[in-house]
């Protein structure tokens, strides 16, 4: 069976062309315009001469140019490798090897250690975002290259069972070792955690996790643009931040840890809107139950644990 994850991207700009699909700050892109950019970074990294599942490393935080690269790669019919932007030179020359990685795209500030690790690997061409707070060192691209004028290609062909992402464990018992997520177990995924949290195109999901974390990978990134919803993009977890999200953009869907719930709890003491949010979802460890009582109660909104890909309803009969 054929199926390739960038299709999502494609029927719901087909769907809904002039819909938002992300928002960063005041920058709003549709979801015609995150297709089209990237359509050019598939058509460019393809003009480098890379062949089917050839793997791209991405080490982006939370920024348009993240989700350029990765529909951008899998429909180019290429394997994304998401790595930690905060990741040092021996780490960065590790995964890349043990990958086989072809292409880093990284920004800047961590650009100068990302391009002394890819340094290290033959064969590696170095792709940077400029993200304000560094240089572009020298021997990189700019990341703008993979964005210049070239022929879209159509969405390459994979089958179901072909890696669409290749994502590392986190190391703790000994080095970090590659999972390949498959396309149809990365849709599988969205499809359902989408249902189960009634996912619609009218919802406005804020995006603060990392993207690079299967986490906000799959039950974010991929939910979001599966059911044609609005990412608000954060790059960087702060209270007050995600607060203010909230209300200029009347998210309805927070996805987060138990860390960032506690924070919001003590941040939100003072009066602020957050009406407009109708579920949160809450994974990566257990919450205590005081927290999720107390959250609930102060926003009026249902939090689901998630726990070994699943879905825990706490008080699912409450309808505020």
């Amino acid at each position: 069976m054929s199926l390739n994850l960038a299709t999502m991207l494609h029927e719901s700009a087909l769907a809904d062309p002039d819909k938002p699909c992300v928002i960063i700050d005041d920058t709003v892109l549709t979801y015609a315009q995150v297709e089209r950019m990237s359509g050019l970074v598939a058509g460019n990294l393809l003009a480098l001469g890379l062949e089917r599942g050839a793997k791209v490393a991405v080490q982006l935080p939370n920024v348009p140019q993240f989700l350029f690269a990765y529909f951008g790669a899998m429909r180019a019919g290429l394997v994304m490798v998401p790595l930690n932007p905060l990741l040092r030179a021996p780490e960065v020359a590790y995964h890349l090897e043990n990958s086989d990685a072809h292409v880093l795209i990284t920004g800047e500030p961590s650009a100068e250690e990302a391009h002394r690790g890819a340094s290290a690997v033959p064969g590696v061409a170095t792709y940077v975002v400029g993200l304000g707070g560094g240089q572009r060192p020298e021997g990189t691209a700019a990341f703008e290259e993979l964005l210049a004028p070239v022929e879209v290609p159509d969405i390459v062909p994979t089958c179901a069972d072909d890696t669409a992402v290749l994502l590392y464990t986190s190391g703790t018992t000994g080095k970090p070792k590659g999972a390949e997520l498959t396309h149809f177990q990365l849709y599988m995924n969205c499809a359902v955690s989408g249902e189960l949290l009634g996912f619609t195109d009218d919802d406005i999901a804020v995006a603060v996790l990392p993207l690079f974390h299967v986490f906000g990978l799959s039950s974010v990134l991929n939910t979001a643009v599966r059911f044609g919803t609005t990412l608000v993009l954060v790059p960087r977890f702060d209270p007050d931040a995600v607060i203010d999200a909230v209300e200029k953009h009347r998210a309805t869907v927070f996805p987060g840890v138990p860390t960032m719930y506690v924070a919001l709890l003590k941040a939100a003491d003072r009066q602020r809107d957050l009406s407009s949010l109708r579920v949160g979802v809450s994974g990566g460890a257990a919450m205590p139950g005081e927290v999720i009582r107390a959250f609930e109660a102060r926003f009026r909104v249902v939090i689901l644990e998630g726990y070994r890909d699943s879905f825990a309803v706490h008080r699912a009969s409450v309808r505020w």
